[in-house]
């Protein structure tokens, strides 16, 4: 493109890529090497090559003009898995440049007729074949097909221009998602959540105002000196692997692509097996034939050499997790945020919100008010302080970390470590270290507590009973930090549209039995929500928050369908209805 119109502005591109046998970064490296002229961008795209997992992984190239999702896996396969939000969407289709005859697998009936429903009306094609089978596929799915002359030697080639609005499916409307026109919002929070979104949404052309109950950002949840960046994984739960897996990559690349400082260190982290439960817990994630780069198993010798210090327990290690200081994150990614357009208000804490003339009107303490098209609520264990959001099955974990002075033997700590708890490396910033958490649920109270202290360091030492260096930690200065995390039951975020609880109820009264005659999931016009994040909203806070803007902004979401819909605010609802089960508030 920018070859043939060098004066152009290039606002934004958003190009999707099957690949079912993606190269490895190396060999990727060794194939760009033929076309040095393009090194700007190929230098861009081998920093963010991701690793072999099957899915959506999303790429900000060019200082985010370029979106390139590269979906990993069979097209035929990932092109029924793909959400709704992508039909009509495609504006040109790009088919492989490999005759059929070496590339069977690939042209088939059901490859077209996807094309055909992700193609919007006008959107165009072109294929390297002439192949006469390829082309009446392509008829038959409904696209008008001609001959053209082809590239160089070859003589002819295929285009095509969808020129029929084909009606649009939904395979399951009980998770449909909505999104709005109208880009112009109110974020509510003040954590890591609602500064990326901020973000997100900026990089899409919206007008974002956040507001903030506290005097300053990061005061809550998001406000740690130190936080563990790696995934959540279980080989029983296929949604919470896919989910995470590519949460965790993207929120490396995106880390490491933000032009903001933050006390971090990318120097792995190892779970460890410190009794039978743990153990029998890591030879199940260890089964699931992950990539290297993702995950690797260890030995206690292999522990002690990559940790630092002895344990004498086995593991699982996540080389390219590490930690982070949360709270220098959320803050200097405001800034930048407010560099390219956010407003802030602080010390506005939201009593209620209620329609008013097709926007919605906010009511804060202290008789303050403000009108916004749409509202995003991610202040995390707030969430369900409203009517809107009172019946969300959401749950309150108070939990405190120990803030330790370092020592000759917990210098030598290299890597996170995680067991019934978890130990960060010292920060070299002021020479301490982080371990905790201490649990309770259903607890908002954020006060001190000696017994947590204790607790955090007792922990440590029942786990390495033989470690000398854990009975070394001192808690004695009561150095800590009290926070409240929003979570659920099944440990996923909540990311869309809030859902309308007591319309729910009443339009899906008879879902189980009557499925095929189920109306788009009832939903609060432009309301949307991001919570529940849990205990690693570090991990899953990037993904969720470019989903959230992809999604209000109605184009292609970075996730297959049934990911999303374990994602979705309605789904503990819908999953009870479904099977024609009783559902209660909260």
């Amino acid at each position: 493109f920018r070859e043939a119109h060098p004066q152009a502005q290039l606002q934004r591109l958003h190009f999707i890529s099957f690949e079912k046998f993606p190269l490895p970064r190396t060999d990727l490296a060794l194939a760009h090497q033929h076309w040095p002229e393009l090194a700007p961008w190929a230098e861009q795209l081998q920093a963010q090559w991701p690793m072999p997992l099957p899915g959506c992984h999303r790429l900000l190239l060019d200082e985010g003009r370029v979106t390139l999702d590269l979906w990993f896996g069979d097209i035929n396969e990932l092109t029924s898995q793909l959400d709704d939000s992508l039909n009509q969407k495609v504006d040109a289709w790009f088919l492989d440049g490999f005759a059929p005859a070496k590339n069977p697998d690939m042209w088939t009936q059901n490859l077209f007729n996807a094309m055909a429903r992700l193609a919007r009306p006008g959107g165009t094609l072109a294929t390297f074949t002439s192949a006469g089978f390829v082309r009446r596929g392509l008829q038959e799915a409904g696209f008008t097909m001609q001959k053209r002359k082809g590239f160089g030697r070859k003589r002819e080639m295929l285009c095509g221009v969808m020129e029929q609005t084909l009606p649009l499916p939904c395979s399951t409307p009980w998770f449909n998602r909505t999104g709005s026109n109208k880009q112009e919002v109110a974020i509510i929070g003040g954590g890591i959540a609602s500064a990326l979104l901020s973000l997100a949404l900026l990089r899409r052309g919206w007008q974002v105002t956040l507001y903030c109950a506290d005097e300053a950002p990061a005061l809550g949840a998001s406000g740690n000196r130190q936080g563990a960046l790696y995934p959540l994984l279980s080989k029983h739960d296929e949604a919470l692997n896919r989910f995470f897996s590519n949460a965790f990559t993207f929120a490396r690349r995106l880390y490491d692509l933000l032009p903001v400082k933050f006390d971090h260190d990318w120097c792995g982290v190892t779970q460890l097996g410190w009794d039978e439960k743990s153990q029998h817990k890591i030879a199940q994630m260890l089964s699931m034939d992950l990539p290297t780069e993702l995950a690797v198993a260890v030995g206690a010798n292999k522990v002690e050499g990559v940790s630092g210090v002895v344990t004498n327990c086995g593991g699982i290690t996540y080389p390219q997790g590490g930690w982070l200081c949360p709270a220098e994150l959320t803050c200097n990614v405001l800034e930048l945020a407010q560099q390219q357009g956010l407003q802030i208000r602080y010390q506005h804490q939201l009593q209620d919100l209620s329609r008013k003339d097709d926007c919605w009107l906010l009511n804060f303490a202290g008789d303050q008010q403000a009108t916004h098209s749409v509202v995003v609520l991610a202040n995390g264990h707030q969430i369900s302080r409203f009517s809107q959001t009172s019946s969300l099955p959401v749950y309150s974990v108070a939990g405190q970390v120990s803030h330790i002075p370092t020592t000759p033997e917990l210098a030598e700590l290299k890597q996170v470590l995680c067991y019934d708890g978890y130990l960060t490396p010292q920060n070299p910033a002021n020479q301490h270290h982080c371990i905790g958490a201490s649990y309770h649920r259903g607890s908002e109270d954020t006060a001190y507590s000696e017994d947590d202290q204790q607790q955090n360091r007792q922990r440590l030492i029942d786990c390495f009973p033989q470690a000398q260096w854990a009975k070394a930690v001192d808690v004695s200065d009561k150095e800590a930090r009290c926070g409240v995390r929003c979570a659920t039951r099944d440990h996923l975020p909540m990311v869309g549209n809030v859902p309308d609880y007591e319309a729910t109820l009443v339009e899906y009264a008879s879902l189980a039995e009557q499925k095929d005659k189920a109306v788009s999931a009832p939903v609060y016009d432009d309301l949307f929500m991001l919570a529940a994040l849990g205990s690693r909203g570090l991990c899953s806070a990037p993904l969720c928050a470019e989903i959230l803007a992809a999604q209000m902004s109605e184009e292609p979401i970075p996730m297959d369908a049934s990911t999303l819909a374990a994602l979705n605010p309605n789904r503990l609802w819908v999953r009870k209805l479904l099977k024609g089960k009783a559902v209660k508030a909260g």
